[in-house]
Formats: structure tokens, C-alpha cells, sequence
């Protein structure tokens, strides 16, 4: 058991490393097979719990404005409940009917008065201090006031702390003092709200009030607040001083300083008396009894019809969960198989259209990543009750399609659609739309292109989800003005879809080292640093290299592989050569070569060791794992026959010379791009032996070569068959004769002429 659990733990490094697709060994390969059905188990199990289980599934189908395809008799007595909408209306009716609730503080009205008695004992002070200097009171004034910041003016300010003047002497101070605590009393024996009346909401203009533990209704206009009382206040300050504004204004100054609420509303006691109504509000609307007809064989299902198989379900779903033993349990069972089955299908898809997938540790988490964040976001657009249109299944197709490519794309869209229509109820509008805007996403980006092709995806998505939401609408017999209402949503998500996929592309490949077209798209940018160098270090292998792009891009295209890996793969597969770039023969200027002064063996070494060196390069420019494939690949264990030959002729017959020390290491290409790529290098390395072109020669020899690395082995392990062979050297032919098509003569015809 030590033994294997330490030999588990070696395969997980090695897969989590990134070699899964190289694993050799039998027990690493189950090790990588449990890992990916432990991760579709744990996905499979939480996916459970973000389907609905308070309500049946049976009615799903009979949606409001359908034609019922059975009878239904209620099995047994049940109440007819409420829609959420018609809940939350009668709650919010039962809240309105609930009478804010205040309490009446009278002893406010002394406590504003002894302030105002402190005051006026504060200013008879001062008058007694200042009785002439004038200017010495209004200058002091902000001393002498330090605890009131009441605002008035200068010339109220010396009439009021001045004691020896005619306008306001003693007498008539003590008459003040006497008119603003009568005001005080008056108003504040009414009440004061300590909020404003705009704010109090009420349905029938009432108010509960509290007074000494007694309660009375009353109506909110019997009582003021702030802003009525200071009017109320201006009013008698007015009346009282009809010839003396001097003694209102410093009298409203006081007053307004001074003056607080004694109406003080209890939020504590409104909502608790809001819950309670609340509570009080029935979910039910009516009663359906046992054998009672819901709805017949072929009848329209109106909006009271649907409320009533809903209630029926929400009943049946409860009754299973109130059950014990299998019967509790079933749900779930059910459930799990759904889901299970959804991840057999789609993994039967992949196997057959992208069998690759299944054994990329990487990619498989990646696909469940992305299938737990779209199902977490579905659920929430649920649960919060918005749009079924703002369902982003699109974004996982998209995701797919420009990760991995088309076809995975649409078997997602397919895998996608029925599990939010799950998760949604068994909803078919929630498929539906799903599994369409999914298409015309995957359609919309299954070209790579830049920021245009951004741009057209916004525009056809949103005209796509228009039209899908219109038809849906108008199938489900809603009017034209509700139609409307839900296009927002549409172009919603048409605008964020494809922004949200571009911007999680290179976050997806920086996490996961992966290889997508966007990165090969810069990759394939001729100014990109190490084509650079190669152009002016190696030319000639920069030429070489173009020239075999362009083969291996049309052989692909022909074969309906990733032309675009095979471009960049060829663009990149000889970098290694920058090193000793003068050892290889398309970069020699002179007839003379370097390995005439060095063994065979040394030769051999030098350009076995341009893979490996050009392994490190790529390692040190960070390219993908796609590409360093074909640089490891593209020779595969092909020997160098030119210095085999010569080091046999060397050395005597009794000397022991290994082909193997003359062959490259490996491995041979594992895939149908690295393989192209290596009948590419090998054409376009042979079209510059050639003396004279014919298109017969040329096709005889694109045979010969295609059919000599066939013959060696080269191509076992990559999945060409004999008819991709065959349109390989059709696209060759077609590319090599159009380039060394012959010419006239021109200088010949000149001459004669």
C-alpha cells in the first residue's frame, strides 16, 4: 500500500507538471484516468445542490399560453399559492397599511425650557457687565456666548446685551423671555416629529403615537415637524411683535437654537409590527380538493391553470422531502444521473471529435472550471429572480471554442444548454435560448481575427438575441410590449459576451499554459524577437522556415487541422539554429563548409543539439507547449544519413558505428500538425537539390519523400491516415509547383529579336 500510494503521488506530480499527455507507464495512465472521473464526480455532486428542490419537475413542460397534452385531477387537497410577484405585492401592502410608530417625550418641553431660563440668566449677566460699551460687547461677544452658537445679527446682538437701551431694556427682555416660553409650550405641547413629514410613510395618514405607555391613532397633519413648527413659531412672533422686527428676529433666534423634537419615532417597534403583518400575509390564494380537474387534454394553460400545477408541484416536493428512506433520496439519485449522464455524452463527443482532450489533465480543468463559474452565475440569475436571457451559457461555448476549437465548442453549447435548462427547472425557453445564442456564438468567433472581429461578435450577438427572444416571446403568446421590455437583456449580453471572453483569454492561458489561437496569432507576428534574430542571424533558415510555413499551413487547411500551429510551428521549429547558425548548409555563403574540418560524429552532434537548444530558447521566450512540440518533434528519430555514410566510410568494417549515434532523439510527432511540419522541412529542404523543375519530377519526389517517412515509422504515433497522406501531397504539389513554376526567357528573346 506505501508502495503505491508513493507511486500515485509520483504520477499526480508528473500530470500536474504538465506531462499527461506523455505518460507512458500503465499505472500512471489509470492514475490520470481517476483523476479526470474523481474531478466530473466532485463537479457532478455540487452541481446537484443548484438544482431546484422545492418543486417537482413533473409540470415543467405546461408552460402558461401551452396546450396540454394530459389530463391532470389533483391527487389530493392542496392550496393554490401565490406567485412571488403577488407575495411580495401583498407584503408590501400588508408594510404600507402599518402605522409609523413615534413616542411622545413631554418631558422635553421642560427640558427646553430650563435651557432657555439658563440662557436668559447668561444674558442678564452680561447686560449687568456691558450697560454702555458697545463696541466692546460685540467685539467680546463670541467669549461671552462660548456654549451658544445662536446666529445673529450685530445690531441684534447690541440690543440684546446692552442693558442700558430704549428698544430692549430689562422690562421688556423679561416680556421676551416670557412670549418665547409660551410659543415653546405651545408648540411643543402639539408635537414636534423628529423627521421630516415627507419621510414618514403612511397609506391613510396615520400615526401611532405613545404616551405613557397609552397608544392612539392619530393623524400625521395633527402634529408638526421642523420645518411647520418654525412656521407656526414665525407666525405668533409676528403677531406678538407687529412694530418691533428687532424682538422677532432675536426672539426666532432663540427659539429655533433651542427647539427639539419631542415626537421621536421608534424604529425598533415599526418593524417588528412590519414583520408581524408580514407574517400574517397568506401564501395561498384559494383551494384545490382531492380529484378535483386542473386542467384537460389539450386545453390552453392560462396564468391561474399554471398556479395551480406549480402549487400541486411545490406540494409533492415537499411531501418528498418530509419522506424517509429511498424515497428522500431519490431526488437526488435522479439528479446525479442527469448529470452524470450530461458528462458521459460529452465526453463520448470529445472522444470521438477530440479524443486529445480526454487525456490533458489541464484541459479537463480548465472545461470544469469553466462549467462550475457559468453553472454558480446561472444559478444566481435565478435565485434572484432576473431575465432567463441573461443566462450566460454562451460565454462557456465561446470560451471553448477559443481555447480549444469549433467542434469542442458546439458539443459545450449541446452540454451547456441542457444543464442550466436543468438547473432552471427543466425550463425549455432557458435550452433553448441557450443552446442558440451558444451556436451563434461558437459561429461568431470560429475564425481568428482582432479587434474587428470583436466588434462584428457584439453586433450579431445582440441582432441574434433579439430575434431568439422575440420568437421565444411570441411562441409563448406575449405581446409585443413585453417582447420589448426584454430585448435590454439581449443586448446586454451580446455586448458583455464576447468583451468577458476576450478578457478571460489570456488569464485562462497564463494560468493554465495553454495554447490558443490569440497566442499563436502573435506568434506568428514576423517582427516577433526570435524571427527577428533568426532574419538577420540565420536567413537562410529564416527563409527555409517561411517557405515551409506556408506548406504546412496549406496541407492543414486540407486536412482540417490547426493551420495556424502548423504556421507557427514552422515558423519556430529551427530556432535552435541560431546558435551555430554557419554549421547548417541554407545559411553557408561559401562552397566551403565547417564540417569538413570537424568528424562526422561532431557534425551529428551539432545538429541534433539545434532541437535541444532550440527547446531552451523557446523555454526562455516563453512559447507555448503546442509549439515546442513540433520544435522537439519535427525530426523525430530520423537519421542523418549523409554523415552515417560518411563516418562508415572512415572508419574499417571492423568498427562498430551506431545509427543511433547519427539519428535524432525524438520522439516521433505525436500529432497531425508536428507531422506536417516534418514533411514540410523535408520537401523544402530537397526542392534546393533540385536542377530542374518539372512538375513530374516535383511530384515524384514529393512521393518518394512522403512515402520514404512513412516507410521509416516516422508517422506511427501521429494520427495521419494513408488519405491525409494524399491530400498532404496534393497541397505541396499545388504550393511548390506555383513557386518554381519555369519562366520565359526574356535575355534570350532580346538577343534574337
Amino acid at each position: 500500500m506505501r508502495y503505491n500510494l508513493k507511486r500515485i503521488l509520483v504520477s499526480l506530480k508528473k500530470i500536474f507538471k504538465g506531462d499527461g499527455k506523455k505518460l507512458k507507464n500503465p499505472i500512471d495512465k489509470k492514475v490520470r484516468v481517476g483523476l479526470h472521473v474523481l474531478i466530473i464526480l466532485i463537479l457532478t455532486v455540487i452541481l446537484i445542490f443548484m438544482f431546484p428542490t422545492d418543486t417537482s419537475l413533473e409540470f415543467a413542460d405546461l408552460k402558461e399560453g401551452n396546450i396540454s397534452n394530459r389530463r391532470i385531477v389533483a391527487p389530493f387537497s392542496f392550496e393554490i399559492l401565490k406567485t412571488e410577484e403577488e407575495y411580495s405585492r401583498d407584503c408590501e401592502i400588508a408594510k404600507q397599511k402599518v402605522h409609523p410608530v413615534f413616542i411622545y417625550q413631554s418631558e422635553k418641553i421642560s427640558d427646553v425650557l430650563r435651557n432657555i431660563d439658563q440662557f436668559f440668566d447668561q444674558v442678564r449677566k452680561v447686560r449687568n457687565v456691558y450697560r454702555k460699551d458697545v463696541d466692546k460687547t460685540v467685539n467680546d461677544k463670541d467669549s461671552l456666548f462660548i456654549k451658544y452658537s445662536i446666529s445673529f445679527s450685530d445690531s441684534n446682538y447690541k440690543q440684546l446685551l446692552v442693558k442700558d437701551n430704549k428698544k430692549l431694556n430689562s422690562r421688556i427682555l423679561a416680556q421676551l423671555h416670557e412670549s418665547i416660553n409660551r410659543i415653546i409650550q405651545d408648540v411643543m405641547a402639539v408635537g414636534i416629529y423628529n423627521i421630516e413629514k415627507e419621510e414618514i410613510s403612511t397609506v391613510d395618514g396615520r400615526v401611532v403615537i405613545f404616551e405613557k405607555e397609552e397608544e392612539v391613532v392619530r393623524s400625521i397633519d395633527e402634529f408638526y415637524d421642523f420645518n411647520t413648527a418654525k412656521e407656526k413659531i414665525i407666525e405668533e412672533l409676528t403677531n406678538n411683535y407687529e412694530n418691533k422686527d428687532y424682538l422677532a428676529q432675536i426672539g426666532y433666534g432663540i427659539i429655533s437654537y433651542f427647539l427639539e423634537p419631542n415626537l421621536i419615532f421608534n424604529e425598533e417597534a415599526y418593524q417588528e409590527r412590519v414583520e408581524s403583518a408580514i407574517a400574517r400575509v397568506p401564501r395561498s390564494s384559494g383551494f384545490v380538493k382531492k380529484n378535483e380537474k386542473i386542467v384537460d387534454n389539450n386545453e390552453r394553460i392560462t396564468k391561474e391553470i399554471r398556479k395551480k400545477l406549480e402549487s400541486l408541484a411545490a406540494k409533492k416536493a415537499e411531501t418528498g422531502i418530509q419522506s424517509r428512506g429511498i424515497k428522500k433520496i431519490f431526488p437526488y439519485i435522479s439528479r446525479f444521473a442527469f448529470i452524470f449522464l450530461l458528462f458521459f455524452f460529452f465526453t463520448s463527443f470529445l472522444y470521438f471529435h477530440k479524443a486529445s482532450l480526454l487525456i490533458d489533465t489541464k484541459s479537463i480543468i480548465v472545461i470544469s472550471i469553466l462549467i462550475f463559474i457559468i453553472s454558480i452565475l446561472s444559478y444566481l440569475v435565478k435565485e434572484l429572480d432576473i431575465s432567463e436571457y441573461l443566462v450566460p451559457a454562451i460565454i462557456f461555448s465561446m470560451l471553448l471554442t477559443t481555447i480549444f476549437d469549433t467542434q469542442t465548442g458546439f458539443g459545450g453549447a449541446v452540454f451547456i444548454s441542457l444543464l442550466v435548462g436543468g438547473m432552471w427547472g427543466n425550463d425549455f425557453n432557458v435550452t433553448t435560448v441557450s443552446f442558440f445564442m451558444s451556436t451563434a456564438g461558437v459561429l461568431s468567433i470560429h475564425r481568428v481575427g482582432g479587434r474587428r472581429q470583436l466588434v462584428e461578435s457584439i453586433f450579431v450577438l445582440a441582432g441574434t438575441y433579439i430575434f431568439i427572444i422575440t420568437i421565444i416571446e411570441f411562441l409563448n403568446l406575449k405581446p409585443f410590449n413585453v417582447i420589448l421590455t426584454q430585448w435590454p437583456y439581449g443586448i446586454i449580453m451580446g455586448i458583455f459576451a464576447p468583451i468577458i471572453t476576450y478578457g478571460l483569454l489570456p488569464l485562462i492561458e497564463s494560468i493554465f499554459n495553454l495554447t490558443t489561437d490569440y497566442s499563436l496569432l502573435e506568434l506568428s507576428n514576423l517582427n516577433h524577437p526570435i524571427l527577428k534574430r533568426l532574419s538577420l542571424e540565420a536567413p537562410g533558415t529564416y527563409h527555409h522556415s517561411i517557405i515551409v510555413g506556408n506548406l504546412a499551413e496549406a496541407a492543414a487547411q486540407s486536412l482540417g487541422a490547426n493551420s495556424l500551429l502548423a504556421r507557427v510551428g514552422s515558423y519556430y521549429h529551427d530556432i535552435g539554429k541560431l546558435e551555430k547558425a554557419e554549421y547548417f548548409i541554407e545559411n553557408q555563403l561559401v562552397d566551403k563548409s565547417p564540417h569538413d574540418k570537424l568528424v562526422p560524429r561532431m557534425s551529428a552532434l551539432i545538429l541534433k543539439n539545434h532541437v535541444k537548444r532550440g527547446l531552451e530558447i523557446a523555454n526562455e521566450y516563453k512559447i507555448p507547449e503546442a509549439v515546442k512540440d513540433i520544435i522537439e518533434q519535427h525530426h523525430g528519430t530520423t537519421s542523418m544519413k549523409y554523415f552515417y555514410e560518411k563516418a562508415l566510410e572512415k572508419t574499417s568494417p571492423d568498427d562498430d558505428v551506431s545509427v543511433e549515434d547519427y539519428s535524432y532523439p525524438g520522439p516521433k510527432p505525436q500529432t497531425k500538425e508536428a507531422a506536417i511540419v516534418m514533411l514540410a522541412d523535408t520537401i523544402e529542404a530537397a526542392t534546393k537539390t533540385m536542377q530542374k523543375f518539372t512538375h513530374s519530377r516535383l511530384k515524384g519526389m514529393i512521393n518518394r519523400l512522403v512515402d520514404e517517412r512513412f516507410n521509416e515509422g516516422q508517422l506511427d504515433e501521429s494520427p495521419l491516415t494513408l488519405k491525409d497522406l494524399e491530400r498532404i501531397k496534393e497541397s505541396f504539389l499545388t504550393i511548390l509547383a506555383g513557386t518554381f513554376h519555369t519562366r520565359v526567357d526574356y535575355n534570350g528573346k532580346n538577343k534574337k529579336e
